[in-house]
């Protein structure tokens, strides 16, 4: 899943009033750790989703479950940081309003993952359910990664302006490849075999989608270890 990237200094650390650079990367490093791992989760629940491992359906769907709630977490602080520089600015910008709409998409987005995941385990059984929640949420991760590429507009370095792109790309293509995948989930299929390529075909959408949102965090994690690098070694230098 996506989540909320920016080119503003951001106060990560939210019980402090002012920005301590280590502390920041501190937090960010441990906002990008959550986000990788979720990443890897979300991987491994794409491969469950494969019919030829259909025996192992539910722990496929509990591994969306918990990569959700990895993710949840970031997306979470994201809103938070996000709603606490929106309350401690007095003039609201069009950029702020854009940052405000990513990151409350990129929330909800996730809390429609987590609740659909629990939806698609074999006991519950509520698949038309959970595939529109994963419908929902995929339209709100498509809308909040749009919302983050209109932001990109400058960068310190062609370094970060390219890691930015970048990271805009690979989130707004796994979030189509995610609703694309979805859609299928609320058709019912009565042969067998065609149901079988079918949902073979939405696996590897997935797939592909989970890896792109991994390495859209990578990229995002790397411009910021560079910023953070370039902004510490300048204020040493003084």
């Amino acid at each position: 899943m996506p989540h909320l990237f920016l080119n503003r200094p951001r106060l990560y650390d939210l019980t402090k009033d002012q920005a301590e650079l280590r502390s920041q990367f501190r937090w960010e490093t441990i906002n990008a750790v959550f986000y990788k791992l979720g990443g890897i989760v979300f991987i491994i629940g794409s491969v469950l989703f494969f019919p030829a491992l259909s025996k192992y359906a539910n722990l496929g769907a509990w591994t969306f479950f918990g990569g959700s709630l990895l993710y949840l977490v970031v997306t979470t602080h994201d809103l938070a940081e996000v709603r606490r520089h929106w309350r401690t600015t007095q003039k609201h910008t069009r950029d702020m309003v854009l940052e405000y709409t990513a990151a409350a998409s990129y929330l909800w987005g996730t809390i429609l993952f987590t609740v659909g995941s629990v939806f698609f385990l074999s006991y519950v059984d509520w698949t038309i359910t959970g595939a529109w929640c994963f419908v929902i949420g995929s339209l709100l991760f498509v809308l909040g990664a749009c919302v983050n590429v209109m932001q990109i507009v400058k960068a310190d370095t062609m370094l970060t302006l390219q890691l930015m792109n970048y990271t805009a790309v690979t989130f707004v293509a796994g979030s189509i490849l995610f609703t694309v995948a979805s859609v299928p989930y609320l058709w019912h299929v009565d042969i067998r075999e065609y149901e079988i390529r079918l949902h073979a075909f939405l696996a590897w959408q997935y797939l592909i989608g989970s890896v792109l949102f991994f390495a859209g965090g990578v990229f995002n994690y790397w411009r910021i270890y560079l910023f953070m690098r370039r902004t510490i070694r300048e204020k040493n230098a003084h």
